[in-house]
């Protein structure tokens, strides 16, 4: 695990020699910048490509398809530095709970569940913010079937939650069918959500005493921090 403001130092010199490759003209190009944009931005792809760098080997980078703009630039300029030009997995964009169409956002907390949320705040925000394909009325559902391809609850058990295939359509015969209810399937997105929260934070209260040795102490720690990257 490396931290950009700890690490930064004896990683420095391998930053630079990306930064003396990328000019602003390309940079420029690839996101957009303006004569507006704060100027860390023009250096921040220096840094973002980094850990691409940081083994002569090849490099799969899974990551969402907004920040493949960087690894566009990795590609450029990697060989020439003698590196492997990186590979990527684009995953989808996990949708807020307010809808396909919104974005979650740290401001606004009903679009997304924390990792500290409760049992109960998540029941209450898969509740009352959860967007879902179903219709009107418990009528209206039985008749016509709910609509899984725009319903959040099943669009977060079929990206993170529900690992069986054959579970997972299962589900979703049944909503299009009308058979499950919009409630229905909010409670096993809740069942699979809460269970998931209780065992990170078990999780979290043992890792407390082995985090030190993925960032400075463990033995491919202690390898990268005494690394000379001016010879990289």
């Amino acid at each position: 695990i490396l931290q950009d403001t700890e690490f930064i130092g004896p990683a420095y010199p391998l930053i630079l020699k990306i930064a003396r490759r990328v000019n602003f003209s390309l940079a420029k190009s690839v996101f957009g910048f303006t004569g507006e944009t704060n100027i860390g931005f023009a250096f921040y792809p220096s840094i973002q490509i980094l850990p691409s760098l940081l083994e002569k080997r090849r490099c799969l980078i899974p990551s969402a398809i907004d920040q493949d703009p960087y690894w566009r630039i990795q590609r450029d300029i990697a060989e020439s530095m003698g590196y492997y030009k990186a590979a990527a997995v684009h995953s989808k964009f996990l949708p807020p709970l307010t809808g396909m169409k919104d974005k979650m956002s740290s401001s606004r907390p009903e679009t997304a569940i924390y990792l500290g949320d409760d049992d109960k705040t998540v029941r209450n925000k898969v509740y009352r913010y959860a967007f879902s394909g179903g219709q009107a009325t418990k009528e209206e559902h039985r008749k016509k079937g709910g609509d899984p391809d725009v319903d959040v609850p099943f669009q977060w058990l079929y990206m993170f939650f529900e690992p069986d295939d054959k579970k997972i359509e299962q589900i979703r015969t049944e909503y299009k069918s009308g058979r499950m209810l919009t409630g229905d399937l909010k409670d096993i997105l809740i069942e699979k959500v809460t269970t998931f929260l209780n065992q990170h934070r078990q999780r979290r209260e043992k890792a407390g005493n082995l985090v030190h040795l993925y960032k400075k102490d463990g033995a491919l720690a202690r390898e990268m921090w005494t690394r000379d990257f001016s010879k990289s």
